[in-house]
């Protein structure tokens, strides 16, 4: 028989070789089955390219039980033609195998039956030579279950015909990878920037709130000793590193940055106002700040309406204020009248008028106060001459609201609140600011006797007795009981002249605390002769006390209802003469008269000041709750 034939059906192809165990030249180790065709790694790569191989199983379905493959190995060690001889390193080991399967073999040819000797030897297979089945083959080539092991010579041996991965489809995913992540590197620097830019814009956004707020302060006349603490809760709330000086018409403001170690100094110049009514809607913005009720950006816009609102008066209401202030004043503090309050509304409401037009330029605001008690002094002379008015109250009353009240108990608080610096430069001021208005009443007065050749009628009778005695109830002093009108009238005017609303809880309140304070004083004054500093001390007490306690009641603000009050205790200052005094004597004692007038202002003042903090401490021992913000005078 030839080669071919020898090896018939059961070879791969008709020129496949088979060698024969018995011809000589041969030497084999041991005979064993052939793998499968399909499993062949070599052979089976040709069957595949063949045009007649089998279509290939579609992953998932399983290609054939394990039972299956088991019999057909079987079947095929059969036959020992079908074997093929595969050298083994293992020499005599290896020999001894192959004469027991020949054995074996020869046995099952006789008897039909396996060789009882090694039973079930032929059930011995290689489990890599098993088909895989469809799942796992469809989860090794799963995009999931992509991996390193993917592309193992396992992979090759399992999918022959897989996908390999060239070079350029390997360059565009690393370029599709690093672009991923160039673009995860851009999103997360736009996103910092956009912090940063949102964080720099809301630090700024708080800080021009600071500056609002602290210019609002300063322009409707907030507690100056009180200024720099107020500011710097307010930058603790908003998390600023802040630092303030005050200087009266000044402030100086200074934001850190711990992280950079830099600052930003600013320069707020505004001159000292008094508003009562937009100072008490600045304090509201500050409010609701603090307690996040608003954002910062809105309350900035609030406060900007705020500096732009027309005024709360018309110019001829404050005309009419002015004269009403000065006519309800004469008959308590200067023992005035009928007729000479009458003839103070006019010059009263003169002197608001210059003063609006004299705000308008620097120049004339330099003057104004010498050259409005010149011209008031200049005409209550000329009117003190007919015999039917009186210098005194005339020219005392239409100056009014003039009187530096206000300049003193700023800079008396400061110094109680060793605010130092401030506190005695308003002093000094105010000194200077009395000696400035007996200088302008003096000027008027010699200026009158020049003109006209003679003296002032009643130029050193303070008190007015000479026109009173047997003149009419028009030229006579007024009655005491009087005061129940005029005082509560003086003190609306007060307030209205502060631009405090009319229509408003707080401007009741403000009668009724200052009316308390004004009685308190009157009847003081009978027990303490010839010491204002004690009498204005017992009136601003009850004042303080009665403001407090009606703030720590509705939860609002002291300072505002007690500043007509405490005003009420200053025209006191000049009820013995005062500047009048430094007006009417041209000897050379004139200087020191003007010194002592100034004293005696300042005396009023200090006790006020000791009346209010006393107050404000006994209020706060009775009622709890120490210092909060608006709950006595030394706050809003």
């Amino acid at each position: 028989m030839s080669t071919a034939n020898l090896a018939g059906a059961a070879s791969p192809s008709a020129n496949s070789l088979a060698p024969i165990p018995s011809k000589a030249g041969y030497h084999i180790s041991r005979y064993k089955a052939s793998p499968p065709k399909s499993l062949d790694r070599e052979s089976g790569r040709r069957s595949m390219e063949s045009p007649h191989r089998q279509p290939m199983t579609r992953p998932g379905i399983l290609r054939g039980t394990s039972v299956d493959s088991v019999l057909q190995a079987n079947k095929r060690a059969s036959s020992p033609i079908f074997r093929l001889a595969e050298e083994d390193e293992d020499g005599d080991e290896g020999g001894k195998e192959t004469t027991e399967r020949v054995e074996e073999e020869e046995e099952r040819g006789r008897t039909g039956r396996p060789s009882q000797k090694k039973r079930g030897s032929n059930m011995q297979i290689n489990l890599k030579d098993l088909p895989i089945p469809g799942f796992i083959a469809h989860s090794l080539t799963s995009p999931r279950s992509r991996s390193p092991r993917n592309d193992s010579p396992l992979r090759d041996y399992f999918f022959p015909h897989g996908h390999h991965e060239t070079d350029e489809e390997r360059d565009q995913r690393e370029w599709a990878k690093e672009k991923r992540k160039r673009r995860k590197i851009k999103e997360k620097r736009m996103r910092q920037e956009i912090f940063i830019t949102q964080h720099v814009a809301a630090l700024l956004a708080r800080q021009e709130f600071i500056l609002k707020l602290a210019r609002s302060f300063m322009m409707y006349g907030s507690p100056t000793h009180r200024l720099e603490a107020q500011i710097q809760a307010t930058a603790r709330v908003l998390e600023l590193e802040l630092q303030c000086v005050y200087l009266p018409g000044m402030m100086l403001i200074s934001f850190g940055d711990s992280q950079t170690h830099t600052s930003d100094i600013k320069f707020l110049k505004q001159a000292q106002g008094l508003d009562l009514g937009k100072m008490e809607s600045s304090f509201g913005v500050y409010n609701k700040v603090i307690r996040d009720k608003v954002s910062v950006t809105d309350a900035a816009v609030n406060l900007d309406d705020l500096f732009l609102a027309p005024p709360k008066y018309t110019l001829w209401q404050d005309m009419l204020i002015g004269g009403l202030a000065s006519a309800s004043v004469i008959p308590s503090g200067y023992k005035g009248s009928f007729i000479d309050c009458l003839v103070a509304i006019p010059l009263g409401a003169f002197l608001i008028y210059a003063q609006r037009i004299a705000s308008r330029n620097d120049m004339y605001s330099s003057v104004f106060e010498i050259m409005i008690t010149c011209f008031n002094a200049i005409v209550a002379a000329a009117l003190a001459r007919t015999k039917q008015f009186c210098f005194y109250s005339v020219a005392a009353g239409s100056v009014v609201l003039i009187l530096p009240g206000y300049i003193v108990l700023c800079g008396a608080l400061e110094l109680a609140n060793r605010s130092i610096v401030s506190g005695s430069v308003r002093l000094v001021y105010s000194l200077l600011y009395t000696l400035f208005l007996g200088f302008g009443l003096s000027a008027g007065s010699e200026i009158y006797q020049k003109m006209s050749g003679n003296g002032i009628q009643g130029g050193t009778d303070f008190t007015c007795s000479a026109l009173r005695a047997n003149a009419p109830w028009y030229r006579a002093t007024i009655p005491q009981w009087w005061f129940f009108l005029t005082i509560p009238t003086f003190l609306l005017m007060l307030a209205l002249n502060c631009k405090q609303p009319f229509y408003r809880r707080e401007t009741a309140v403000m009668l009724i605390v200052g009316g308390a304070g004004y009685a308190c004083n009157f009847f003081s004054a009978r027990v303490f002769v010839n010491r204002p500093d004690i009498t204005s001390a017992i009136g601003s007490f009850v004042v303080s006390m009665l403001s407090n306690v009606y703030a720590k009641s509705t939860r609002s603000s002291a300072y505002i209802v007690m500043l007509a009050g405490t005003f009420c205790q200053l025209p006191s200052g000049l009820a013995n003469g005062g500047l009048l005094r430094f007006a009417t004597d041209s000897s050379k004692a004139a200087f020191s008269s003007g010194i002592s007038a100034a004293q005696s202002l300042v005396q009023v003042v200090i006790g006020t000041t000791v009346g209010l903090f006393v107050a404000t401490a006994v209020v706060n021992l009775l009622f709890g709750g120490g210092r909060r913000r608006g709950a006595n005078f030394s706050t809003l």
